[in-house]
C-alpha cells in the first residue's frame, strides 16, 4: 500500500535517498530542512515537495509516517506534531530497518571508506546479473549523479552509520568492515565505547552470513573475534591487489575495491567482470573529485575530515603526482574534532606545501566544544609541526590568495566534510582562467 511519508531533515545524504527510493516507488514524499541544498534543488525537480525551515504546520492527518534524521533535536516542532497526533515517527535508521525487512542486506562500516566501498560493492554486483537498491554517503556518475539506486532483487546495500549506534537498528546478512579508530567523540566516551558499538552490530549478524573485515587492523581483529558468521579477512598482502586497475589514486582505494571484489565473488560473479567494472570508476562526489584546473593548477575536492583520512589524501596526491606541490584548503569539521585530534591534525599535512584554513565548520557542537578551541589553535599547531598554514576565512580572500600565489602551486586540494566544497564552485564560477573537469 502507498503511503503518505513526510521526511525531518530530507537533504541529509541517506534520508535523501531513501526519500527518493519511495518516492520512485511511488509513495507521496514530502519534506523539510534548515537550508537549501543541491540535493534538495535535485528532489524538488522529481517532484518532491520540500519545505525549507521546519513549521508546525507541515504536519497533518494525513501523513501516514515521519521519517527523521538524528541530526533532528527532540524540540522540533514537526516531530512533536507528529507525536501529538499519534503518526508513526521514525528514525532514518528505523526506517532503513522496516524498509529491509525482506532483503538481503549488506551493509558498508567503519572509520573511514564506507561509501567508496559501498560504490565498489554496488559495481561488483552490478557486473553480475544483480540489481541491488543501494543507498550511498555521495552522488555516483554511475547512478545518474544520485546518491540511491532503486534495484528489483533482494539485494540491498546501505552504508551503515555507526554515530549513536544508529547501525544497530539493521539486520545485515553480510558485513564489510573497513577499519577502525577512534571518531564520534562527542558521542562515544573513548575508543573501547565506540569499538562496542561495532561488536553489537557484528553480533547481530547471522550464523550464516558473512563478515568482511580488515586484517591488517588490530581494532578490527579485537572487535570481530567472538563473530559468529563466516569471517574473510583481507590485507595489504593480497595478491588480487596487484590486479586490481583504478583511475582514482592511493592504495586505501584498492583495498576499497578488493572488499567489493571479495563481495561479488562470493556471489560467484566473474571477476573479470568486476575488475573491468572497477577500471571505469571514476569515483564519488568529494572522494577524490578532480573538479578542473584553476590558471594550472589542479583542483581536487575530497571528504577528508579525519585526521588519518587527510594524511592518506596528501600522500596518495603525492604518489600520483611526485613533484606536485601541493596546497590544502581545509575545513575543519566540529570543534569537538578538532580538540580531540588537534595532535594529530597537527602532524596531518606534512606532504603539503601550504595549508589554509577557514573557520571551523559547527555541527553537534556544545558550548564547551566551541569555547575549548578555535581556529588560531590549529594554525599555530600546523605550523609548529613545519607546514606554512593560513586563516583565510573569506572565499573572495582566498580566491585573491590564489590570483596571487597560483604559481607557487601543482594540485589544490579542497578538504572536508562541511561545506567547503562550495569554495570550488565559488572559484571556477568567479574566474576566467579555468578548466573544467580538465586533469592534463
Amino acid at each position: 500500500m502507498k503511503e503518505k511519508i513526510h521526511l525531518i531533515g530530507i537533504g541529509g545524504i541517506g534520508l535523501s535517498g531513501l526519500a527518493q527510493i519511495l518516492h520512485e516507488q511511488g509513495n507521496i514524499v514530502t519534506g523539510s530542512d534548515i537550508e537549501d541544498s543541491q540535493i534538495i534543488s535535485s528532489m524538488k525537480e522529481k517532484g518532491i515537495a520540500i519545505s525549507i525551515g521546519h513549521d508546525y504546520g507541515l504536519i497533518n492527518n494525513n501523513i501516514d509516517k515521519v521519517i527523521y534524521s538524528s541530526a533532528i533535536p527532540k524540540s522540533n516542532p514537526e516531530l512533536n506534531k507528529a507525536k501529538e497526533l499519534n503518526i508513526k515517527t521514525l528514525k532514518y535508521s528505523e526506517a532503513i530497518k522496516e524498509f529491509t525487512e525482506d532483503s538481503y542486506t549488506i551493509a558498508i562500516c567503519g572509520t573511514h571508506g564506507k561509501t567508496t566501498v559501498t560504490a565498489f560493492s554496488s559495481l561488483a554486483l552490478l557486473a553480475g546479473d544483480k540489481d541491488p537498491t543501494v543507498i550511498i554517503g555521495s552522488s555516483l556518475r554511475e547512478f545518474e549523479n544520485n546518491n540511491y539506486r532503486l534495484g528489483k532483487d533482494e539485494f540491498f546495500i546501505v552504508e551503515a552509520c555507526e554515530y549513536k549506534r544508529n547501525f544497530l537498528n539493521y539486520s545485515p546478512n553480510v558485513i564489510i568492515l573497513t577499519n577502525l579508530e577512534a571518531e564520534h567523540l562527542d558521542y562515544f566516551k573513548d575508543l573501547e565505547d565506540y569499538k562496542s558499538a561495532f561488536k553489537e552490530f557484528i553480533a547481530k549478524l547471522p550464523e550464516d552470513g558473512y563478515l568482511i573485515a580488515n586484517g591488517d587492523d588490530e581494532n578490527v581483529l579485537d572487535v570481530i573475534k567472538d563473530a559468529k558468521a563466516q569471517t574473510i579477512l583481507f590485507t595489504k598482502e593480497d595478491e588480487r591487489l596487484n590486479e586490481i586497475i583504478l583511475s582514482i589514486p592511493g592504495e586505501f582505494n584498492k583495498l576499497n575495491a578488493l572488499c567489493g571484489l571479495i563481495l561479488g565473488q562470493l556471489f560467484n560473479i566473474e571477476r573479470n567482470k568486476i575488475l573491468e567494472k572497477f577500471k571505469t570508476f571514476k569515483g564519488a562526489w568529494r572522494r577524490y573529485e578532480i573538479i578542473g584546473k584553476y590558471n594550472e593548477m589542479l583542483v581536487i575536492n575530497d571528504y577528508a575530515h579525519h585526521p588519518t583520512a587527510i594524511k592518506a589524501t596528501i600522500e596518495a596526491t603525492k604518489n600520483k603526482y611526485p613533484e606536485a606541490k601541493i596546497c590544502c584548503v581545509f575545513q575543519p569539521h566540529q570543534y569537538n574534532r578538532t580538540k580531540n585530534f588537534i595532535n594529530e591534525f597537527s602532524k596531518a599535512f606534512k606532504e603539503a606545501k601550504t595549508v589554509i584554513l577557514p573557520d571551523i565548520y559547527k555541527v553537534r557542537d556544545k558550548k564547551e566544544d566551541v569555547e575549548g578551541i578555535s581556529i588560531d589553535d590549529l594554525v599555530e599547531s600546523i605550523n609548529k609541526n613545519g607546514t606554512e598554514t593560513l586563516k583565510i576565512t573569506d572565499y573572495q580572500d582566498i580566491k585573491e590568495y590564489f590570483e596571487d600565489n597560483h604559481t607557487k602551486y601543482d594540485v589544490l586540494l579542497i578538504m572536508g566534510a562541511g561545506d567547503i566544497w562550495k569554495f570550488g564552485e565559488y572559484l571556477f564560477h568567479s574566474a576566467k582562467n579555468i578548466c573544467l573537469n580538465c586533469e592534463d
